[in-house]
């Protein structure tokens, strides 16, 4: 592997390294400003997103809550109840129930 020693760089190479150094802290540095903008930007619309999932993830359970307690509900009155006796008659073998 190659090996650079300051020591021997001339005055004009070590402008340059420290030009280059400064120019890749000044990119990482406006990288992170630019993705901690983004993230600034982009949570109004997150939270509108999450409010609309809330608000439909609520009105999903209201209405599988309403749909549970009409399967439990007795009849409204609009439905009628009919009684009858009936028999149950099998085979030759079993005998005749009531």
């Amino acid at each position: 592997m190659r090996e650079i020693e300051v020591t021997n760089m001339s005055w004009g190479m070590r402008i340059a390294v420290a030009l280059g150094m400064a120019l890749a802290l000044g990119l990482a540095a406006a990288f992170v400003v630019l993705a901690l903008g983004l993230a600034v930007l982009l949570l109004p619309f997150i939270a509108v997103v999450l409010a609309i999932g809330w608000w439909r993830w609520r009105k999903i359970e209201a209405a599988a809550r309403k749909a549970r307690m009409s399967e439990a509900a007795p009849p409204t009155a609009g439905y009628r109840v009919i009684e009858a006796e009936y028999e149950v008659v099998p085979g030759p073998d079993g005998p005749r129930r009531r």
